[in-house]
C-alpha cells in the first residue's frame, strides 16, 4: 500500500465490510453517496497483492474454518498519472456468519484474529412502492437497496411481465438470492392456491382442445422469499412492479472479543473467573441457570438463563429473541456470559458456560477502533 503512493489516501473515507447485514426505519439517502453501493469498475485498479493480509484456518467447537481478508477499489479513475479514488472508493472486506452464535467462530480484522461473541439485529420492511428497472429503492439506514434487476416477458414465451428483484449491498454487491415474481393477470398465481389440489386432470396424455385447456395454462408466483426475506408484488407491467410487501433481517452491530471464550462447568454455589469478573452459579434447575457476573468492585449483574428446553432449542442459534434469554452481560458490556448451549449445557447436576471478556461492540456506522479512517458497514 505505501508503495502506491499516488493514491489520494487523505481525501477517502474508506469502508470496512463485515459479512453482517445494516438496515433501519427507510430514510433518504446520504447527501454523498460516493462510491457506496457501486460495484468495481471492470477496468477498476486493483491492488493484487498486500503484505499483511491473511488467510487463517481455525478450529471452532465444531468444524475447520478459513477467514479471509481483502481490499476492494471501485469507482477510481485515472488522472493526470494517479489514481483516483472517490468517496467510499475503498473498503477492506472481512467475513463472518451473523447466523453461527455460540460455535466458537472467529474472524480476522486487520490481521488479528477475534472470537464472535454475538449480534445485534432488526427488520426492514418496504410496502406499498413501484419499482422501476435499474433505480434501486433504499430501504433501512439507506446503504441497501432493493433493485428491479430485470423485467421482462416470461421465459416460456408467454406474454406475461415477469420482474426480478435483487438486494444491493453497500459494498455494491448483490445479495445471492434472486426474487423472481409475477403478477401477470394472464398468469395463474400460485400463492392464491390454484395448484394446491392440482388441476384435476387424471393420468394420460392430452391433445389441444380435449379436457381442459392446459395450452393456455400458466403458473407463476406473486411472491417469493428467502430465509426471512419476502417479497409480495400487486403488479407486474411493461413499466414497472408494484410492491405490495418487502421484507428482509438485517444485523445492525457485532461484538467481538480478541480472546478465547472461556469455558466453565459449575454446580449451584460455585464460581469461576471469566477475565477480572467472578462468575457464579446461584442456583439450577433442569432448564434454567441463575448467574451472577460479580465484578472487581464488587457490583453484582444477576440473571436467570433460559429455560433451555425443546422449544427454545430448536430456534438456536439464530433467532436473536431465544438467544436473549440464554446469555447475561455485565453493565459495563465487556464481559458476556452464556449457556452452551448447542452443546448440551445441563449435565450432571451443573451447568456448562461459555465466558467472554475484553468484549467490545461495532455498530454499522462505526470508525474502526484500530484505524478510524474506517466506517463500519455490516454487509449481506
Amino acid at each position: 500500500m505505501r508503495k502506491r503512493s499516488a493514491y489520494r489516501l487523505t481525501a477517502l473515507t474508506m469502508a470496512a465490510c463485515l459479512l453482517l447485514s445494516l438496515s433501519a426505519i427507510a430514510v433518504a439517502a446520504p447527501s454523498d453517496m460516493g462510491a457506496m453501493m457501486k460495484p468495481p469498475a471492470s477496468g477498476a485498479a486493483v491492488v493484487a497483492d498486500m503484505p499483511g493480509f491473511q488467510n487463517i484456518r481455525y478450529k471452532t467447537f465444531f468444524r475447520e474454518r478459513t477467514v479471509n481478508e481483502g481490499l476492494v477499489i471501485r469507482q477510481s479513475r485515472v488522472e493526470n498519472g494517479k489514481i483516483i479514488i472517490p468517496k467510499y472508493g475503498l473498503y477492506y472486506t472481512t467475513r463472518t456468519d451473523p447466523a453461527e452464535m455460540f460455535k466458537g467462530e472467529k474472524t480476522v480484522i486487520l490481521g488479528k484474529m477475534y472470537t464472535v461473541v454475538d449480534t445485534d439485529a432488526r427488520f426492514d420492511v418496504l410496502a406499498d412502492v413501484f419499482a422501476q428497472k435499474k433505480k434501486p429503492i433504499l430501504f433501512g439506514d439507506g446503504t441497501k437497496a432493493l433493485e428491479l434487476t430485470d423485467l421482462g416477458l416470461e421465459d416460456n414465451g408467454y406474454e406475461g411481465v415477469k420482474a426480478t428483484f435483487k438486494i444491493l449491498k453497500p459494498s455494491g454487491n448483490y445479495y445471492g438470492t434472486d426474487f423472481p415474481v409475477s403478477a401477470d393477470p394472464k398468469m395463474g398465481d400460485i400463492t392464491k392456491g390454484v395448484l394446491k389440489n392440482g388441476t384435476g386432470k387424471k393420468t394420460g396424455s392430452y391433445l389441444p382442445g380435449q379436457g381442459s385447456d392446459w395450452t393456455r395454462e400458466f403458473w407463476d408466483r406473486s411472491a417469493n422469499t428467502s430465509g426471512q426475506t419476502y417479497i409480495v408484488v400487486e403488479s407486474t407491467t411493461a413499466e414497472g412492479a408494484k410492491i405490495k410487501e418487502f421484507g428482509t433481517s438485517a444485523t445492525t452491530a457485532v461484538y467481538l472479543s480478541d480472546k478465547d471464550p472461556v469455558e466453565l462447568v459449575l454446580g449451584p454455589g460455585e464460581t469461576g473467573k471469566v477475565g477480572d469478573y467472578t462468575v457464579k452459579v446461584v442456583a439450577l434447575t433442569a432448564e434454567t441457570a441463575t448467574v451472577e457476573l460479580i465484578a472487581k468492585d464488587g457490583a453484582v449483574t444477576q440473571k436467570v438463563l433460559g429455560p433451555f428446553n425443546h422449544e427454545t432449542e430448536k430456534y438456536l442459534p439464530t433467532d436473536h429473541v431465544n438467544r436473549a434469554k440464554m446469555l447475561v452481560r455485565s453493565a459495563a458490556g465487556d464481559v458476556q456470559v452464556s449457556l452452551d448451549a448447542l452443546r448440551h449445557p445441563f449435565r450432571q447436576g451443573k451447568v456448562a458456560l461459555l465466558g467472554y471478556y475484553d468484549v467490545f461492540k461495532l455498530a454499522a456506522g462505526d470508525r474502526l477502533p484500530a484505524d478510524p479512517r474506517f466506517t463500519v458497514r455490516p454487509d449481506t
